[in-house]
């Protein structure tokens, strides 16, 4: 335990007192975190100035300002108390000469004078200088798509983290995250990123070896191999790569042998600091049946997840997308294209087409009025409506007849515990909530959540009945009717239980 005097900032404002209390912070920091979250996160902060009101504290980049502020300033908070007393509030601001960990490498290598770079950053060096179609050729080589680069990838609110750990990795291999894991549901532009990450790596270290493919992919290289007997070069070509990305990693569940040989390769390319980016449709604490070995791996670095995109970043796609393909639609058109279509990108792009054809082919003049009958059917088919956690649980409750506060209660009898896991499952599923924020919702902890997904997701695997059922919420919730608008007669029968599944008996008491 360290004593210090007191830390006064009405009297003690020059560098060498702060330099001393950002080291007695560091030291407290270094102790509740750990080394390892110190390190990634820390080692390049200093403190800016001290006063009784407010703490500055000068990030080396936005994302380490954003990621600090929203996951550390309770920890930051303590330690501060810890030696001043009090704590005023404390701000973040970036010192754009530290933050070239994303710049400054090119700024060296090109001659650009982008003022002292720190002593921690290497220059650059292009090992090789490579034409454009030379590039193309290894990058679909790699496996990597051309459309996909950081210059057509629009950041909006959900998805800035995401962006800006991207850029980071690309131009810092290993070094930063280890791993990289985006989750999102689909269409939401993680896939983008690992082709983005993939092309920017590739321009920058032109000889180095990138590879991206599915997991499935994956898995069908390795079941080749062991059909030709020649696991050695399977292992060879994996194994070697400088950066390894990986798309769809849930379909890793439930595939032991294929997780295994995973292991291993993730294994020597940690141990070797070459990088590795994974996509998910889901934390990987809710891939199901995936071994807790990996799991934990998945965990080491950064895990992000991109959001659904808010209305403003949504028409900013839709503008990027409408130039690019040189489409003549207005911008009230796209105002109404993005009103009506809430769900994924893939969604979007598809009602801008389709819009664009319809005024292609029109002899009159497109009005943003026709934009609700043009894209009618694409609305129903997306999950457009905006529904929340309270929507969702009074939809499932009426559909299991109980009430909506015995969903929020801590009664576990069998029928209670289906309906509190299928309302967290769906409220996970249609929402942009996270999962501390799902468990607050439902007064439990994340750790409840996760175990309730996983069991909803397998039951709709293990029973078609049981995922009608389910289904049946999900469209009445997303298009805005009653869930039990539909005929209620087979609740008679004696046989047939329609939210269980005909036959399905609930037994007594169900743990969570």
């Amino acid at each position: 335990m360290h004593n210090h005097a007191p830390f006064d900032p009405d009297k003690h404002t020059n560098e060498p007192q702060l330099n001393q209390l950002w080291n007695n912070i560091s030291h407290e920091l270094r102790g509740s975190l750990g080394e390892s979250a110190y390190d990634i996160w820390f080692s390049d902060f200093r403190l800016g100035s001290v006063s009784p009101e407010e703490i500055v504290m000068i990030a080396p980049g936005t994302m380490y300002a954003i990621w600090v502020e929203e996951n550390f300033k309770n920890s930051l908070s303590s330690a501060f108390t810890k030696f001043l007393g009090a704590c005023g509030r404390i701000r973040f601001e970036v010192n754009e000469a530290a933050s070239s960990v994303f710049r400054a490498e090119t700024d060296a290598a090109e001659g650009n004078g982008a003022g002292e770079i720190p002593a921690r950053v290497v220059p650059r060096i292009l090992v090789e200088k490579v034409s454009e179609q030379k590039l193309l050729e290894r990058g679909r080589a790699s496996g990597l798509v051309e459309i996909f680069r950081f210059g057509n990838f629009v950041p909006g609110e959900n998805s800035e983290l995401a962006w800006a750990a991207a850029r980071a990795v690309a131009d810092q291999p290993g070094k930063t995250y280890q791993p990289l894991f985006f989750h999102s549901s689909c269409g939401l532009g993680k896939t983008h990123l690992l082709h983005a990450i993939g092309w920017e790596s590739l321009r920058q270290r032109p000889k180095s070896k990138i590879i991206f493919v599915t997991a499935e992919q994956f898995a069908n290289d390795y079941i080749d191999a062991i059909q030709k007997n020649a696991l050695v070069p399977f292992r060879k070509r994996y194994r070697e790569a400088d950066l390894l990305l990986i798309d769809d990693v849930q379909f890793l569940g439930r595939k032991e042998g294929l997780q295994r040989e995973f292991f291993h390769t993730f294994n020597r390319l940690a141990d070797q600091r070459k990088q590795i980016v994974l996509a998910s449709d889901c934390p990987a604490s809710e891939i199901n049946e995936l071994e807790e070995r990996l799991v934990s791996r998945f965990q080491w670095g950064l895990g992000v997840e991109i959001h659904r995109p808010g209305l403003e970043t949504r028409a900013a796609i839709l503008r990027r997308k409408r130039d690019d393909w040189r489409m003549a639609v207005s911008d009230e058109v796209i105002d109404r294209i993005v009103e009506r279509v809430r769900g994924n990108v893939r969604a979007l792009e598809g009602a801008l087409i389709r819009v664009a054809m319809v005024a292609t082919l029109s002899d009159e003049p497109f009005s943003p009025e026709k934009v609700a009958e043009v894209i009618a059917d694409i609305c129903d088919g997306d999950e457009s409506r905006q529904v929340g956690a309270e929507e969702i649980k009074r939809a499932v409750a009426e559909h299991y007849d109980i009430d909506v506060n015995i969903i929020n209660g801590k009664k576990r009898t069998a029928r209670i515990a289906e309906a509190r896991q299928v309302a967290m499952f769906l409220v996970r599923s249609l929402t942009d909530l996270s999962l501390v924020e799902v468990a607050s919702a439902f007064g439990k902890d994340h750790g409840t959540v996760i175990y309730a997904v996983k069991k909803i997701k397998k039951r709709c695997e293990d029973s078609a009945a049981f995922k009608s059922s389910v289904e049946l919420i999900k469209r009445r919730l997303v298009r805005g009717g009653s869930p039990m608008e539909s005929p209620r007669a087979s609740r008679n029968s004696s046989n047939a239980n329609p939210r269980l599944g005909h036959g399905a008996k609930p037994v007594d008491f169900e743990v969570e």
